[in-house]
């Protein structure tokens, strides 16, 4: 089928307290023209953050929702599809059971995200439906995003500065503390406390002045704006009211809210713990005002099918914003921001010129450039064997869009980039996929010949140019200084790139004399 022509495809999201499916009509350049919304409420959550697992008529009852499913999108004539489970199948001991029978009773596939890819998938739904999110971007934003496991929280200030996650989901918050609320009739303001001493932490780390605008994500975050808003056509709920709404249910028991505002009982349950979670976030920003876009992870998922199937603006601003993230992680453990900044340009270059020997993606040269900022950071806690430190940092780390197992390659090829070759003793080389430890071995191939080109940290080598041949591959610059030192560990650590590559890499550059006059 030609990118020209229009196509259906749908976003299945299997949640902790709903299923949800969005079939959709894209077009290139058009906009997404929506088709269904379907959500159908299940407990699967409920199960996992009391029992640890799913049960299998919890199991059962989704596959039937599923096959509901599967017959619509087989009526819309559906070509391309992905389905994505969160929270609750994500942290059951027995997922890989539920997964399996998943496919074998409906045919559907279902990857399990976590939360990195959540909140990079529902990120992209924000940029597809508010329309301001680029002032905002721009002015300062704290995003919040609360799902029935865990709360994700980004700040923004033009670039991405951090991401947090915190297991303090609406529905789990409720699960932990269901003993005590049979223990007091001021549960609410226990609910605050815990969940204060659980946020306070981050205040110092991230909240060195207060964020300009706050948007709200998940976390009954629609019944919140429809309780606040008589107009439903607003993107947006302003702080007095929100905070006259809060007042009024914070102490009203769950039936009488279930009752009073016609919601299902369920969902009365965790509007409380939403609603203060929010309103400490709140009250971290300067905003008069709650964006809200009213998106949900379906979203995201029709949006990041659109951007596979076109190259789009938007999955080039998340590169950006995945770099930035780096970059600020970098700045926090005191890096050499010049070094890392010759490392990750001279590897780039290494990468693009190399192709038909590495075989590589765009994915792949992304991974390269994370690690080539992060390559040093380990000395912040101990020069000595530092790259392992620099691996126990990132794979310590939380990357929008990044999953662990992308993560987990990108602090391999951090913890190999000085003289520690990949081997199968290392359990965190041997643990990855036979697929990642080749990636792993390219990369840190180019990362060290990157690395050995400022030996001395004064980037000494300039106008750096790769010339492939049958079996060399000639790397050309100019300098102005002495280069011994760079030029003796090119040749140590060249080893391991003939090994990889199966070609000698040679070194020539040219001395340029300066005119002093």
């Amino acid at each position: 089928m030609q990118k020209d022509k229009s196509e259906i495809i749908a976003g299945i999201d299997v949640g902790s307290h709903a299923l949800r499916m969005k079939i959709v009509q894209i077009k290139k350049n058009e906009p997404i023209k929506t088709l269904e919304l379907l959500r159908k409420p299940i407990s699967l959550g409920r199960d996992t953050y009391t029992m640890g697992k799913i049960s299998f008529e919890a199991v059962d009852e989704t596959c039937d929702i599923l096959k509901g499913f599967k017959k619509l999108m087989k009526e819309y004539a559906v070509k391309n599809y992905k389905a994505v489970a969160t929270s609750a199948i994500r942290e059951a001991k027995n997922r890989e059971y539920i997964v399996d029978q998943i496919k074998l009773k409906t045919g559907l596939h279902i990857d399990v995200i976590d939360n990195s890819e959540e909140r990079f998938l529902t990120y992209k739904a924000i940029r597809e439906n508010l329309k301001d999110h680029e002032r905002l971007r721009k002015e300062g934003v704290l995003i919040v995003d609360i799902g029935s496991g865990s709360i994700e929280i980004s700040g923004y200030e033009e670039n991405l500065l951090f991401t947090q996650n915190i297991k303090l989901g609406s529905l789990r918050l409720r699960e932990i503390l269901s003993s005590i609320e049979r223990r007091t009739l001021n549960f609410p303001r226990i609910l605050e406390e815990y969940i204060h001493s659980n946020i306070d932490g981050l205040k110092n780390l991230y909240f060195h002045q207060p964020f300009s605008n706050f948007i709200a994500l998940g976390g009954e975050i629609k019944i919140i704006h429809q309780l606040c808003n008589e107009e439903e056509n607003l993107n947006y709920i302003k702080k007095e009211d929100f905070e006259r709404v809060y007042e009024t249910i914070l102490h009203k028991p769950v039936h009488r809210i279930a009752e009073e505002h016609d919601i299902s009982y369920q969902r009365a349950d965790v509007l409380v713990p939403s609603m203060i979670i929010f309103k400490k976030f709140l009250d971290m920003t300067k905003g008069d005002r709650i964006h809200v876009p009213l998106v949900s992870l379906r979203d995201g998922i029709v949006s990041d099918l659109v951007d596979q199937r076109y190259r789009t603006k938007r999955s080039v601003d998340f590169h950006k914003d995945i770099v930035s993230l780096a970059r600020n992680l970098a700045k926090r453990y005191l890096y050499d921001q010049l070094h890392a900044e010759d490392v990750e340009n001279k590897a780039t270059v290494l990468f693009d010129t190399l192709q038909n020997l590495h075989g590589l993606g765009e994915e792949e040269r992304l991974l390269l450039r994370l690690s080539a900022i992060l390559h040093d950071i380990g000395k912040f806690i101990n020069s000595r064997e530092h790259y392992k430190n620099s691996y126990k940092i990132i794979k310590g780390s939380n990357f929008i869009g990044i999953s662990k197992e992308k993560l987990e390659i990108i602090a391999n090829v951090a913890r190999y980039h000085s003289r520690l070759s990949p081997a199968y003793s290392h359990k965190s080389f041997s643990s990855l996929s036979e697929k990642n430890r080749v990636i792993v071995a390219k990369l840190v191939a180019i990362i060290r010949l990157a690395d050995g080109l400022d030996k001395s940290h004064k980037q000494k080598i300039k106008d750096m140019k790769v010339i492939v041949k049958e079996k060399e591959v000639l790397i050309e610059g100019t300098t102005t200084k002495n280069i011994l030192l760079e030029e003796w560990t090119f040749t140590l650590k060249s080893e391991f790139f003939q090994e990889v590559f199966g070609v000698k890499p040679i070194l020539k550059v040219k001395r340029k004399m300066i005119n002093e006059f």
